[in-house]
């Protein structure tokens, strides 16, 4: 597998409005896509750098997803509310490849048949860091 670069970072917060603002004001970022909900339980946003996504800002709207339940995991003194980088997004060149290596490695890989260009390296089997991989998908014809 061949990594192609960094994609962005996902960071968990419990009020997305509030963490918009403060990246915003605090960092100069802009806010390049609407907060939206997302099928997975939780709405969020993008933030860039002159139209270059950096930063997803995610929070929890179920209680049972997969965010919700990290951030709860997590939560304590050196995390208040869970809340902190939860994923990081980095582009290959192949998931098939990139899927191949992982597991080869001992890693646990998620794969869904909606996101066929898309694998997810789950937490558990990488110090507590969920990767997404990405690769480029085809021009549509």
């Amino acid at each position: 597998m061949a990594t192609t670069g960094l994609q962005y970072f996902s960071v968990a917060t419990n009020d997305i409005e509030a963490t918009i603002r403060r990246y915003c004001e605090g960092l100069g970022l802009e806010q390049t896509s609407e907060v939206r909900e997302q099928r997975w339980g939780f709405k969020g946003a993008m933030l860039g750098i002159g139209g270059q996504n950096v930063i997803e800002v995610v929070q929890p709207s179920n209680p049972e997803s997969a965010l919700a339940r990290f951030m709860k995991m997590r939560a304590g003194d050196a995390y208040p509310g869970g809340e902190g980088i939860y994923l990081i997004g980095v582009r290959v060149d192949s998931i098939a490849e990139a899927v191949k290596q992982a597991k080869a490695a001992g890693l646990r890989v998620t794969l869904e048949p909606e996101s066929p260009h898309t694998a997810w390296i789950h937490p558990a089997s990488n110090g507590n860091v969920m990767i997404e991989l990405s690769e480029p998908r085809p021009p549509a014809s």
